[in-house]
C-alpha cells in the first residue's frame, strides 16, 4: 500500500510537471517575436563632421581704417580684400587695429595661436615682426603688403608703385601751368621714394624743364603736417601737387580744395575726396593682392614668396578722374596712356630712385 502510495503521488508531481511545462511553451513561443522587435536596428553610420570653417585675419599698421568711405587708404582695400573673400568664398575674417609698432608681433601671434588659416599685415612696417613670428607657425599662411619676408609660408605682396607714379607725373606736368609740380611724402624710405621717382620721370618725359618739389612729412597720419607742407609747395609756385603719404594726403586735398590748385591723391581712388579739386588719384590694387593671396591660401594654391603687381597684369594705374576728365586734354591722355603701353612692353623701366629719375631720358 505504501509503495502505491509514493507511485500515486509521483504520477501527481510528474502530471503537475508536465501541465507547468505546457502552460510555458506558447508563452515563450510568443516572446520570441517580441524578443527580435526589441533587438536594436543596426546602427546609422556616422554622420560626417562639418569642416572646420576657413579662418582669415587682417592685421592693420598704424594707420588703421580710414573713418569714412570716401577717404579710404591701402588698408581699407586689404580689408575690403578680405570682406569679398567672406562673400564668395564663405571664409570666417577678424580684424585686428594696431595701436603701436610693439602691437604687431603679439597680434600676429595671438591669430596664428587662435588657429586662423591665413594672417595679413599690411604695411612694410610688419616685415621684423612676420620674419619672427612665419618660422614658429609653418602650417599657418602669413602675407604682407609693402615688403618681403622670406619664408615659405609668406607672400611677399609689393607693387611698380614707380609705374603709376610715372603715369600721374606726366599728367601733372601736362596740366601745370607754372611748370612747377610737388611730391609730398610720408616716411623717406626706398618705398616711398619709389613714388617720388617715378612721379618726377613721369614729368620730366611730358616737360623736360619741369621743377618738381618734394618734402617729406616723416609719417603717415598727421594730416595737419601734410596741408602745411602742400601750402609750403603751393606758395613755391607748385599748382599740382601729389602726396604718397598715407592719411597725411588728406592735407594735401584740403589745401587744394581751399586754394584751388590740383591734388593727386594716391591708392584709392579719392578723386571723391574733394570733386573738382583732385586732378586723378594713382591707383595701387591692394585689394587684389591680398584677395587672390587668401584665395589661394583657402584653394590650396598659396605658394609663398614674391608676388610682384604693376602696369601689365592690372596691379597699379590711375583713376578714371571722373570730375576732371573734362578738363584733362584728350591728346595728353593720349599721350599717357601711350606711355603706359610701351611700360607694359617692357620698353624702358621707370626709376625708382631720385638720382635715377634726375638722369631719366625717355628712350626713342
Amino acid at each position: 500500500m505504501k509503495t502505491l502510495k509514493k507511485l500515486s503521488i509521483l504520477a501527481s508531481v510528474v502530471l503537475a510537471f508536465a501541465f507547468v511545462l505546457s502552460a510555458c511553451a506558447p508563452a515563450a513561443e510568443e516572446a520570441a517575436p517580441a524578443a527580435e522587435e526589441a533587438a536594436p536596428a543596426e546602427e546609422a553610420a556616422p554622420a560626417e563632421e562639418a569642416a572646420p570653417a576657413f579662418k582669415a585675419a587682417m592685421i592693420t599698421d598704424l594707420g588703421g581704417l580710414a573713418a569714412s568711405e570716401e577717404v579710404k587708404g591701402f588698408s581699407d582695400l586689404g580689408w575690403d580684400a578680405l570682406k569679398r573673400a567672406e562673400e564668395e568664398l564663405g571664409i570666417e575674417i577678424t580684424l585686428v587695429e594696431s595701436k603701436e609698432l610693439a602691437d604687431l608681433e603679439p597680434n600676429l601671434t595671438k591669430m596664428a595661436d587662435e588657429g586662423y588659416d591665413f594672417v595679413v599685415g599690411v604695411g612694410f612696417l610688419f616685415t621684423d615682426a612676420i620674419a619672427a613670428v612665419a618660422p614658429k607657425y609653418p602650417d599657418t599662411k602669413f602675407a604682407i603688403v609693402d615688403s618681403v619676408v622670406d619664408s615659405p609660408n609668406v607672400e611677399s605682396l609689393v607693387f611698380s608703385e614707380e609705374e603709376g607714379s610715372f603715369l600721374v607725373g606726366a599728367i601733372a606736368a601736362g596740366m601745370s601751368e607754372s611748370a612747377t609740380v610737388g611730391f609730398i611724402g610720408g616716411m623717406e624710405i626706398p618705398l616711398i621714394e619709389k613714388f617720388e621717382a617715378g612721379y618726377i620721370a613721369g614729368a620730366k618725359t611730358i616737360n623736360p624743364d619741369v621743377r618738381v618739389l618734394s618734402n617729406y612729412t616723416g609719417n603717415f597720419t598727421d594730416v595737419a603736417a601734410g596741408k602745411e607742407a602742400s601750402l609750403a609747395q603751393f606758395g613755391q609756385g607748385a599748382d599740382v601737387i601729389y602726396a604718397a603719404a598715407g592719411s597725411c594726403g588728406l592735407g594735401t586735398i584740403e589745401a587744394a580744395s581751399e586754394n584751388n590748385f590740383w591734388a593727386i591723391g594716391v591708392d584709392t581712388d579719392q578723386d571723391g575726396v574733394a570733386p573738382g579739386h583732385v586732378l586723378t588719384s594713382m591707383l595701387k590694387r591692394v585689394e587684389v593682392a591680398v584677395f587672390e593671396s587668401v584665395k589661394g591660401a583657402y584653394e590650396g594654391t598659396f605658394t609663398g614668396g614674391v608676388k610682384l603687381f604693376n602696369l601689365a597684369n592690372g596691379g597699379v594705374g590711375y583713376s578714371e578722374m571722373k570730375y576732371t576728365k573734362d578738363q584733362v586734354p584728350a591728346e595728353l591722355l593720349a599721350q599717357v596712356d601711350a606711355l603706359a603701353e610701351r611700360i607694359k612692353a617692357g620698353e624702358f623701366v621707370v626709376p625708382t630712385t631720385r638720382a635715377e629719375a634726375e638722369a631719366f631720358v625717355l628712350p626713342e
